[in-house]
């Protein structure tokens, strides 16, 4: 694999794979010419795709002669129509593999004497195995460093127990994260109040972690956001890095902290902040702050390199007895049995397979569990259609 933003690599970077000689082998494979239309060529098409899916992922490069596995020279792609390939090859992997593979990605670089050459970046899948199904073919596929083979049934079954246990790893962490906020062992000190957690998790972090140069993230670290707050003050730490806002007696009002894996965890600890023990609401403008801060996370993580699917996680600590606000405040308003019945609350977790995805469509089934768990039927912030409509 080319390591650099799949976006960012230009004819340069492809040239140092002639002039290093770099070879084919488990992240990076090359192709003189795109598959064809012939049954054949689709399929090896496809046992590349899945192979590099069901490893560790990798670069699939069309453009570019080798000899003996070693790249040679890059002539490009000859009457190269990006759209209509891309299209061409999007299908040809949607329709020809099973289960479809999340968070992949092309790019076409300019500048060589035939035409461009096409990246296609395939992630390692927390999905996987994937099969291709083409034709009526049954086969898996995997790579070492001499390339794509069949998967045996032993690698099979150690593919299926991997994928499973993804989403457990993943849960244990938001889990044991909680269980540390509860105890109060936080990166800063916060005011004690209830509180609104947010965790945004690539499956990419428990899979395949980047390598991450916190120092150097410092400097840019002002592009993360604390829920509720536009930035604060920012260092580094055991976990990685973290941005903080504070008051003046030492206390936080939140802070943002982005582990070493690329993961993101936010406190909010003021907004759930009640002026007394029977004005204990739970505002709806908390769901403006999490869609912000939920798209500005997303937007870090791929700037960082990381791929989809990302997980995101909401949850509220210290909400036993609290209502949602509404407006006009309705007569069903701060009764008994309108009031939340636990401390904790594990809200569903949503997965984003498009880093475009529009954050109110995809945080609306844990909005909505929110205002369920107060007693009422959805979020009040979207109208009857489900769009984006804020009663704040």
């Amino acid at each position: 694999m080319i390591h650099r933003k799949i976006d960012d690599i230009n004819k340069n970077d492809l040239d140092a794979l002639v002039t290093d000689g770099v070879t084919e082998g488990r992240t990076i494979e090359f192709k003189q010419e795109l598959p064809g239309n012939s049954d054949g060529e689709k399929k090896e098409f496809l046992a590349d795709v899945s192979s590099f899916a069901n490893a560790a992922g990798g670069d699939l490069i069309f453009g570019i002669e080798d000899t003996g596995g070693v790249a040679s020279a890059i002539p490009g792609l000859a009457g190269f129509d990006k759209d209509k390939e891309v299209l061409r090859l999007e299908q040809s992997i949607l329709n020809g593999l099973e289960p479809r593979i999340p968070g992949l990605r092309f790019h076409a670089v300019e500048g060589f004497s035939n035409g461009p050459v096409l990246i296609l970046r395939i992630p390692n899948s927390w999905a996987s195995p994937h099969m291709v199904t083409f034709k009526g073919t049954s086969r898996f596929y995997t790579r070492n460093n001499a390339g794509k083979h069949q998967m045996d049934v032993g690698e099979i079954r150690g593919a299926f127990t991997a994928s499973e246990a993804l989403p457990e790893r993943i849960r244990r962490f938001r889990d044991e994260r909680l269980g540390k906020i509860v105890a109060e062992e936080t990166p800063v000190r916060l005011f004690d109040c209830a509180k609104i957690v947010i965790h945004v998790l690539p499956a990419q972090s428990f899979t395949q972690p980047p390598s991450l140069d916190m120092a150097d993230l410092l400097n840019d670290f002002g592009k993360l956001p604390i829920l509720g707050y536009g930035g604060g003050e920012r260092r580094l730490n055991l976990d990685g890095l973290l941005t903080f806002a504070s008051s003046t007696d030492g206390e936080c009002f939140g802070y943002s902290q982005l582990f070493r894996n690329g993961a993101i965890e936010t406190v909010d600890s003021t907004t759930l902040h009640p002026e007394s023990d029977d004005d204990k609401t739970i505002a709806p403008v908390y769901e403006q702050f999490a869609k912000n801060c939920a798209r500005q996370f997303l937007d870090f993580q791929r700037n960082l390199g990381l791929s989809t699917p990302v997980f995101i996680f909401l949850s509220m600590i210290g909400v036993a007895g609290f209502t949602m606000w509404v407006r006009g405040r309705s007569p069903r308003f701060g009764k008994e049995y309108n009031k939340i019945d636990r401390d904790i609350l594990l809200l569903p977790d949503v997965m984003v397979e498009d880093f475009e995805a529009e954050m109110d469509q995809v945080l609306r089934p844990t909005f909505d569990a929110v205002w369920q768990s107060s007693g009422f039927p959805r979020s009040q912030n979207y109208d009857e259609d489900g769009n984006w409509d804020p009663q704040l």
